[in-house]
């Protein structure tokens, strides 16, 4: 027995032997790592815990970034380490981006990981689709209604269970809602239209057009649609004067804060996204702020009009530099679950893009939530319409936009010029 014990003793030794060297060469196995930039971030702690999940139940680790500037998007996209997946604000760059290259198309993997298109509201969903590719899909949606304050209205002699009705109502009850100073400057404005940021899209839309054709191929940039978007948003500059209202804009504060233009009741009507009813913005800054959400109203001539939005807001994609696009697959997939829709867009007050996820009853419970949801189903609901010269036209956009309102510019030659030079783009980005 003895004799037996040390030949085991041996043999075990040996072996023991014969395994140290391997041992000491061996490297530990790297922690797999997930990254995911975001463009928005309205919490980023709620964000990465949910992220937190995937991690823990698949042993990986995501890494979330947000938000993260617009700046850096093209650069990451352009360079060899992009992130597995990128979640953008809005889907109006896809198609530039992946006109040089830099987003994989999802077709395959979509079908890989068993994605659910039909369960994807049709409004959002097809903002990413690109002839039948897609590009991105959308992960929760904006629409944009209008907001007005109560307590400003009841004091301006207006009944505030009633909002305009009309464009030409919103401006009448606009003017009775600006109050200046005894030096002219502005104490109080009623409604900027481009406060806190641009909303031409949804103007020219109840206008009855767009800057694109409905299937993006012809630019229609100098539209009669197009013109009078951009003459009646400019009447708000001109009747208070270009400077009044850009130096009483420049005043107030900063959009997530209690002195937000709104918040603080200096402006007495917006447009802005159903984010604001939720948590992080209005219930959080002025929790007391006595105000009201109404579909934008429609031109008097075109009452059929009535309900008109524009379906946009946030997409992920795989940039095409990822390295593993099948483990960014399987998180994108999760991504779309109608559980985890559900969960994050109820969290930060977003319109869920999974038909599932919105019979979620946690939606119902938000105040002026219901408003956002009944504009997505809407038959006047609108996608926003992308083109592979998105960000050329955004930009030239941008600028003509401010020229009109800010300096008093004709609209027609500056829109005439912009057709000319970008429509011929355009034809050459589609092959035409």
């Amino acid at each position: 027995m003895a004799d037996r014990r040390l030949l085991t003793l041996i043999v075990v030794a040996l072996a023991i032997a014969l395994l140290l060297p391997a041992c000491r060469g061996a490297k530990p196995q790297e922690e797999k790592v997930l990254r995911v930039w975001i463009t928005w971030g309205d919490n980023p702690a709620q964000i990465q815990a949910l992220f937190n999940r995937y991690g823990e139940a698949h042993n990986v680790r995501v890494e979330v970034t947000a938000p993260v500037e617009q700046e850096r998007i093209l650069t990451a996209l352009s360079g060899s380490n992009p992130p597995d997946i990128l979640v953008l604000s809005g889907g109006d760059l896809v198609k530039s981006y992946a006109r040089q290259g830099l987003v994989e198309p999802l077709n395959k993997w979509i079908k890989a990981t068993g994605i659910d298109l039909n369960d994807i509201f049709e409004a959002p969903l097809n903002q990413c689709n690109a002839n039948g590719t897609y590009l991105c899909l959308p992960w929760g949606t904006d629409i944009y209604a209008l907001f007005w304050n109560k307590d400003l209205f009841e004091e301006a002699g207006l009944d505030p269970e009633r909002p305009p009705q009309t464009m030409e109502e919103l401006v009448e009850f606009a003017d009775r809602l600006t109050i200046r100073n005894p030096d002219g400057t502005l104490a109080q404005i009623g409604f900027i239209p481009d406060f806190s940021w641009s909303h031409l899209d949804l103007y020219a839309r109840m206008f009855g057009g767009f800057w694109y054709n409905e299937d993006g191929t012809e630019l229609t940039l100098n539209s009669q649609p197009m013109i009078d978007a951009l003459l009646w948003e400019q009447q708000f500059y001109t009747r208070y004067g270009p400077d009044n209202v850009l130096a009483f804009a420049s005043a107030l504060g900063g959009y997530m804060s209690p002195d937000q233009g709104f918040y603080a009741g200096r402006v007495a009507m917006m447009v802005d996204g159903e984010w604001q009813v939720g948590p992080n913005f209005i219930p959080h800054f002025r929790p007391e702020l006595n105000y009201g959400v109404a579909p934008f109203p429609p031109p008097a001539a075109h009452p059929e009009r009535a309900g008109t939005a524009v379906v946009q807001g946030t997409v992920a994609l795989i940039p095409s530099g990822v390295k593993d696009k099948e483990a960014a697959a399987r998180l994108l997939a999760w991504m779309m679950s109608p559980e985890i829709v559900a969960e994050e867009m109820v969290a930060n007050s977003n319109l869920p893009t999974s038909r599932t996820a919105a019979q979620d009853p946690r939606f119902a419970q938000i105040p002026n939530f219901d408003v956002f949801l009944k504009l997505m189903g809407h038959p006047n609901a609108k996608y926003i319409i992308t083109t592979p010269i998105s960000m050329e036209v955004n930009e030239r956009l941008g600028q003509i936009e401010e020229q009109v309102l800010h300096t008093g510019a004709d609209p027609v030659p500056l829109l005439n010029e912009a057709q000319a030079e970008l429509a011929p783009l355009l034809k050459q980005a589609l092959g035409q």
